[in-house]
């Protein structure tokens, strides 16, 4: 009996170009002539990767500046809350110490840890 075939859909990609300077894509050649992986792999790879550092960056500014609360930070970083609090950590940004600075955020963290967390606000 023969078994279906199984097709696998891939999502459509789109090509993007980048301009280099030679000194960049000799660079370039360099790393990639030292791994196993193509260039354009490393290429998608570190494009998504700084895409996400991106991301981070400006959720973390926009939470700085008032705009938006650790949970909206959490959701446009596309990170969860624990580990946004963590990157912030880690960049020693400060975090908001009243409970509305976090939102839903601080919901999701009493969740998370299972335990009633008491904050008190200012008189």
């Amino acid at each position: 009996m023969r078994r279906p075939t199984k097709t696998v859909k891939t999502a459509k990609r789109v090509t993007k170009s980048v301009r280099l300077t030679e000194a960049e894509a000799e660079e370039l050649a360099q790393l990639v002539a030292d791994t196993a992986y193509a260039e354009a792999a490393l290429l998608r790879q570190w494009v998504l990767s700084g895409m996400q550092h991106f991301r981070l960056t400006e959720a973390i500014r926009a939470y700085q500046d008032g705009r938006l609360d650790i949970d909206q930070a959490a959701q446009q970083a596309n990170l969860p809350v624990a580990v946004l609090l963590e990157e912030m950590a880690a960049r020693k940004v400060a975090v908001i110490d009243t409970s509305e600075a976090f939102g839903a955020g601080l919901t999701a963290l009493r969740e998370a840890f299972g335990q009633e967390v008491k904050v008190e606000s200012e008189p």
